[in-house]
């Protein structure tokens, strides 16, 4: 039995799409698969563990994203040296951003991000809201998306997925970034419980850095069958197009 240490960051400021279901959602596929968990909170100025296998870094808006961007950059090095050991980050909407170079704002202004990913991400007038499928190595990735912002990757090839409906955030068609263990998202929903390959993919990286493995059982399969019908209907609502981005 493997402990997996998962940290969340800012969970009461980076945390309005549901970001606490991806904890809980790694936590509990862990335990069925026998690994046990250890999940801690960190908020402005509290420390964080030295070691943790799992960051996850949720969404939030603009207001929020200012508010922690100075106590986060005081974190970057401990964030590049877990990262550099292998943990795995799973960063969504506004909280992936900040792991960007930087956000140019729609007023022209910028947010300097901790350079952790190649990347850029423009604030839009346009909101993109709606379902959003794509493929990715993983498995179809599926989930809503509700963001005003496109990313501009400096390497192609860390665009994790093709989408085949909906808008995704990343410039060309993509939707979210694979690098390494670091992931950075716009799927929300949250994204997780949607998502079980993906999931299983994050935690067999997690716990590889123990040299342990992660096996799905029978119980894995009774509650991905719930996942499989809502990706069914999500897919099918992406398809119909029943929602369109919004103008501001």
């Amino acid at each position: 039995m493997t402990m997996l240490r998962i940290v969340q960051l800012y969970p009461d400021l980076l945390g309005v799409t549901g970001d606490r279901g991806n904890v809980e959602v790694l936590a509990a596929r862990a335990s069925l698969a026998g690994h046990e968990s250890e999940v801690t909170l960190v908020g402005i100025g509290e420390a964080a563990p030295a070691e943790a296998d799992v960051v996850v870094i949720g969404n939030g808006p603009l207001s929020a994203l200012r508010v922690v961007r100075d106590d986060l950059a005081s974190r970057r090095e401990w964030l590049a040296a877990l990262i550099g050991a292998g943990a795995v980050v799973l960063a969504v909407g506004g909280g992936s951003e900040l792991l960007s170079e930087g956000i140019d704002l729609v007023d022209g202004t910028h947010l300097d991000g901790l350079g952790l990913i190649p990347a850029r991400v423009g604030r839009t007038k346009q909101r993109r809201v709606g379902y959003v499928v794509a493929d990715t190595a993983d498995g179809k990735l599926v989930g809503f998306e509700d963001h005003a912002s496109l990313w501009r990757l400096a390497d192609p090839g860390i665009a994790y997925g093709t989408v085949t409906a909906g808008n995704g955030g990343i410039e060309g068609g993509f939707e979210t970034v694979r690098m390494g263990s670091v992931y950075a998202t716009n799927v929300q929903g949250p994204v997780l419980p949607l998502n079980p390959d993906l999931a299983d993919a994050l935690l067999a990286q997690a716990l590889a850095r123990h040299d342990a493995k992660y096996e799905p059982g029978p119980a894995h399969a009774e509650i991905d069958a719930h996942a499989r019908a809502a990706r069914a209907e999500i897919e099918r609502l992406a398809v119909d197009k029943r929602f369109t981005a919004i103008q501001l």
